[in-house]
């Protein structure tokens, strides 16, 4: 039996027995009433032949006793025994339809009227009325003993005509309970049958996902709210995966088509220097610097690809360490500038602040910027050092043309050169400077204006003191 089946099972008779238990409920309150009722009669009659026969002569003979009862008893199911110290003298109706009372006279043997009944559960009946608080009463007047007390037939066949309506009341509840049962079944399986229906799905290969409607107040629900969570994920990761899979192509993409263009020169000059092709010295050498400097290019692309292809395991291991970055600034960015005598640039880094962070991996990041700053504008650059709360932040302004909205928005993809196409590079030294200050925890910021140029802005978490090991030679663009 599966889970579903027990599950309804186990509702519907639990529903079930909570609407009998009520509807039993009602009957004993009814019953408990009617018994109430029944034994206010009991008492009345009593004290109306109380009263009748206080005083009377009737009150020393249970013959004349019955007489004055008879004249003042009318209900069909009371009875009413008087004995004196001869006999007894029963008083009764015998079918509800007569006008006057039996009076028997029985010897004190004889079971009262009524009293012998063979009806279906007349011993449960008469146990709870008893229980309800039904009982005879008795009471002596002048010679004379006075018994009231109800027809156990009477009792017990007034029951018996409500008992189809009790039992239809049973059935009743028992179907709706059933029904009941069935609709709750359905609903608070129906997260489980939607996140089982979907499962079957992915199983058959449809991938899209399908989210489940659920209420997080009903136990399956937070099934569905635990699935739809999954399924959001799965989605995402989809999403990643397609987003990974368009930036893989048009990483290949890129990086074919910046290593096609040194690979057309270089065969080209090979194929000039088969054929003999030279008409002077000074065409050989040119040929050669040419290959040279594109071998170096497609050396140097080959290098921050594998670089970049090493930095981005998120668990690779991260070599951090309290760092001079004043005085790495200053080594690193020296030589860049003795390098363009032509251009102006200014260091600022006059004190000692520290930050932890491979020093190879800052040199990356500010050679790689300084290095793009000078060979994409004309102007001074700028770079300084300073501390702010617990950040050191390093700051690279130019005085260059500056970019648009959208190439500021693309300056740290790989191979993204903007409009300067004119000018020697891979597109990847952004890349790495970003991916370098990211492993230690930094951020790199960019802010550009066309004409009014741009302003790179390193921020390191800064870092306590620490014993200072001498700082790696600059690294090479």
């Amino acid at each position: 039996m599966d889970f579903g089946r027990r599950f309804y099972i186990i509702t519907a008779l639990e529903m079930s027995a909570v609407l009998c238990t009520l509807v039993l409920a009602g009957a004993l309150f009814v019953l408990g009433s009617f018994v109430s009722t029944l034994q206010g009669d009991v008492g009345n009659t009593l004290t109306w032949l109380t009263v009748a026969l206080d005083g009377s002569p009737a009150s020393r003979d249970a013959q004349a006793a019955a007489q004055i009862a008879s004249s003042h008893y009318l209900r069909a199911d009371i009875v009413v025994l008087i004995f004196d110290q001869k006999r007894r003298v029963d008083v009764y109706k015998q079918h509800r339809s007569d006008a006057q009372p039996v009076i028997v006279e029985a010897t004190r043997a004889t079971p009262a009227p009524g009293s012998q009944t063979t009806a279906p559960l007349a011993q449960l009946v008469l146990g709870i009325a008893t229980a309800f608080g039904l009982h005879s009463l008795r009471a002596h007047v002048g010679g004379v003993d006075v018994i009231v007390r109800e027809s156990d037939a009477a009792l017990t066949n007034a029951v018996a005509a409500f008992e189809p309506g009790f039992f239809g009341a049973l059935a009743t509840a028992i179907a709706l309970g059933l029904a009941i049962a069935r609709i709750l079944t359905q609903q608070a399986l129906r997260p489980l049958q939607d996140v089982t229906s979907a499962l079957e799905r992915f199983a058959a290969g449809d991938l899209e996902p399908h989210p489940i409607a659920a209420d997080r107040r009903q136990q399956f629900g937070r099934l569905a709210l635990a699935y739809n969570a999954a399924i959001e994920r799965l989605e995402r990761a989809f999403a990643e995966r397609d987003r990974a899979n368009d930036a893989m192509r048009q990483f290949i993409a890129d990086a074919g088509h910046q290593l096609r263009t040194p690979l057309t020169v270089i065969r080209g000059f090979i194929a000039i220097l088969r054929k003999g092709e030279l008409r002077t010295p000074a065409d050989r050498e040119r040929i050669l610097e040419t290959m040279n400097r594109q071998s170096a290019l497609m050396s140097s692309l080959v290098d921050k690809l594998m670089l970049l292809d090493r930095w981005a395991d998120e668990g690779a291991r991260v070599t951090s360490e309290p760092i001079d970055v004043s005085r790495l600034v200053s080594d690193v960015v020296a030589p860049l500038a003795e390098a363009h005598p032509e251009r102006e640039v200014q260091i600022d880094a006059p004190s000692s602040e520290l930050a932890a962070i491979d020093p190879m991996e800052l040199s990356h990041a500010v050679t790689n910027i300084v290095d793009n700053a000078l060979k994409y504008t004309r102007g001074a650059v700028n770079v300084a050092v300073a501390r702010d709360g617990t950040s050191v932040v390093i700051t690279v302004r130019d005085e260059g043309p500056g970019m648009t909205l959208e190439e500021v928005g693309h300056a740290f993809d790989r191979f993204f050169r903007g409009s300067r196409r004119d000018v020697d590079g891979t597109g990847l030294g952004l890349a790495i400077a970003r991916r370098a200050i990211e492993r230690a925890g930094g951020t790199l910021s960019l802010r550009s204006e066309p004409v009014r140029g741009s302003a790179f802005t390193i921020a390191l978490p800064a870092a306590g003191p620490a014993e200072r090991r001498p700082l790696p030679s600059p690294a090479l663009r």
